[in-house]
């Protein structure tokens, strides 16, 4: 085998705290399990950048800009650096823009409008 798959789950910590909670969050703002090898389709890197970008797309529609959509159906290749926006937050900017799908976004001066 090529890796060791190290992975726990919350109960198995309980006999090591004194105390201990638990938060419920959404899902698809939250988490993204990567778990599996490349090309699995489940819980493999694939999802989980699809997830992010997924996660971008809602940041910015909901500073209230469009993600032109590819005209071939593909999820677009759409990503707001962490170092702009952590939780979708300052993106007011964007705001009545309609952005380029395939871009990076590192600096909210240099954002593709099209």
């Amino acid at each position: 085998p090529n890796g060791i798959k190290l992975e726990r789950f919350v109960f198995d910590v309980f006999p090591f705290v004194d105390k201990m909670a638990i938060l419920e969050v959404d899902r698809a703002e939250q988490f993204s399990p990567l778990k599996n090898a490349p090309g699995t389709g489940v819980d493999c890197p694939e999802t989980s950048r699809s997830d992010l970008i997924s996660q971008c797309i809602r940041f910015a529609e909901a500073a209230g800009a469009t993600v032109q959509m590819p005209a071939d159906g593909r999820q677009p290749d759409f990503e707001i650096s962490s170092l702009v926006s952590y939780a979708g937050e300052g993106l007011e900017s964007l705001s009545g823009k309609t952005l380029a799908a395939d871009q990076y976004i590192t600096d909210l001066a240099a954002v593709v409008t099209v």
